[in-house]
């Protein structure tokens, strides 16, 4: 299905290791700014509340990337990269993200130079998706970047205003006009502790915030009598990297994020065999400016 008639959930869980790098080269590996400056702010192109950025890489080209929370690494689409880099043909990279499908097969280019504006990255994989068609061709998106950013940076997403701004994390301090709340990182992703109400019922949940997804709130249950009994049938939620996200919509009297209470939550449920996990995309994130400090271990929450 086409992306304008379908949510998209981008989140892909990969993380490229180059064992032939020396560790003074991984040292030098990864994004930063200019010792001049303490903050770099620039505006994003937004599809349906996604964060698309402009990035240049190694110089010369020039794409269009999804800023998703649950990408590990900078990721392209389409086999008209393949001719850009040099390649590890002998080695696929395999990964999966959520949906119905298979797994996913991409090629892997290392010790790229990857530009955000003022914020330059050095010695950055690369890995590129030659059969993955997930956006019509005149909405100009090749790719989603995530992890490699936010490890260095406090990110500063203004939605209203489509504003982003990096900060050096480790000496950023959140503006007092935000709620803090506090989270970990689990495999490159910024998880929350939550509680979700529905019917009446509460439901504790590992929560992610998941910038690379259309939907609202997305619940992924192993037991769905954990939620109200005539729960019907399932429909497409969404699509994700793996294919449809199939489940249910119903409505959440309320979510719990922390300290930050949010009523009235559009929501899906979907089945799965082994995990009780939730997440938060953009349909309902942007609603807020949000804050992201990995390093500090916080996320900062305000009313747009």
């Amino acid at each position: 299905m086409k992306f304008n008639v379908i949510q998209l959930v981008l989140t892909a869980f990969l993380f490229v290791h180059c064992p032939d790098e020396s560790l003074a080269a991984i040292a030098r590996a990864g994004f930063s700014m200019p010792d001049s400056l303490h903050e770099v702010t620039l505006n994003y192109r937004g599809l349906k509340n996604l964060i698309i950025l402009p990035v240049t890489i190694n110089d010369t080209l020039k794409v269009n990337l999804i800023l998703d929370t649950g990408c590990r690494n900078l990721v392209l689409f389409g086999e008209r990269f393949n001719k850009y880099f040099d390649l590890y043909l002998n080695k696929k990279i395999q990964f999966s993200g959520l949906g119905s499908g298979k797994p996913v097969l991409g090629n892997l280019a290392l010790n790229n130079k990857v530009t955000i504006d003022a914020v330059i990255g050095q010695k950055i994989p690369v890995v590129i998706i030659p059969d993955q068609k997930l956006f019509a061709s005149n909405q100009r998106i090749d790719g989603i970047i995530g992890y490699d950013i936010f490890i260095k940076f406090e990110v500063e997403l203004n939605c209203a205003q489509q504003v982003i701004t990096f900060r050096p994390a480790i000496e950023a301090e959140l503006s007092s006009d935000y709620e803090m709340i506090a989270i970990r990182v689990e495999d490159g992703r910024p998880i929350i502790n939550s509680t979700v109400f529905i019917d009446n019922k509460s439901i504790s949940f590992d929560l992610m915030i998941d910038t690379g997804s259309c939907l609202g709130l997305l619940l992924k249950t192993t037991d769905l009598s954990r939620f109200r009994t005539g729960i019907g049938s399932g429909s497409v939620l969404g699509r994700g990297l793996n294919g449809n996200i199939e489940g249910t919509s119903v409505r959440a009297d309320r979510l719990i994020l922390d300290q930050l209470e949010i009523k009235n939550v559009s929501a899906g449920i979907i089945y799965s065999r082994w995990h009780n996990h939730a997440s938060v995309g953009m349909d309902l994130i942007s609603g807020y400016s949000l804050v992201l400090n990995y390093c500090k271990s916080y996320a900062g929450f305000k009313k747009a």
